[in-house]
């Protein structure tokens, strides 16, 4: 998938199980550091928390059921074509509606290279539009729907707004579209110079 396409994805999953899902996104343990980019913590900051890693559980007291199910839905299913073997990282993104908007998404990449995947799922919420940003920045909003999934390239710009009401949880997960021994799995679509995986583990400000 090339830098600014994006795939969008509904009733992947039965009504019962985005409902149920839905309750139990707004009972993950969240942290109020959570920014698209370094440089934004203090004019952009939103509740979340780190759930994978790769491939490693980092909230190992939260039941992972869905997110576990999720990844091998992607795996094998969703985004069998691109080959992915193993997941980068599962954040969860929780954002109130606040007057100053100081919960509102900027545009941001999750990675600087054309080699890594991205999915979004709109797991709570009523409001909250994901906007892609194609080639020549021209914006596309895809309006926020429990159970729905965006695809990308992770070099795309993008952004997550706000709920203009209530509280609006996803989660943003990525993958490498190589092994973990650095093997691209698709040469058309890969930056062979890259085989660092670990560009995600991003440190936090603390001030």
């Amino acid at each position: 998938m090339k830098v600014g396409e994006y795939k969008v994805i509904d009733d992947y999953f039965p009504d019962w199980l985005i409902k149920l899902v839905s309750i139990e996104m707004t009972l993950i343990p969240m942290k109020w550091d959570n920014t698209p980019r370094k440089d934004s913590f203090k004019d952009c900051r939103f509740l979340g928390n780190m759930i994978l890693i790769e491939d490693y559980w980092q909230l190992p007291d939260v039941n992972n059921w869905f997110a576990d199910y999720l990844i091998k839905c992607i795996h094998h299913d969703i985004c069998k074509e691109y080959g992915i073997t193993n997941t980068v990282r599962i954040l969860h993104n929780g954002q109130f509606a606040l007057k100053d908007d100081s919960m509102n998404g900027i545009n941001h990449r999750d990675s600087e290279y054309n080699n890594y995947l991205s999915l979004i799922y709109m797991g709570h919420g009523n409001s909250g539009d994901t906007v892609i940003l194609d080639k020549d920045n021209k914006e596309h909003r895809i309006s926020f729907k429990e159970g729905r999934m965006v695809i990308f390239n992770s070099n795309t710009l993008h952004r997550g707004e706000a709920p203009t009401s209530g509280f609006r949880a996803s989660w943003g997960l990525v993958f490498p579209l190589f092994d973990p021994t650095g093997i691209r799995l698709n040469d058309s679509m890969l930056d062979p110079s890259v085989k660092d995986t670990a560009w995600y583990k991003r440190e936090m400000p603390t001030d």
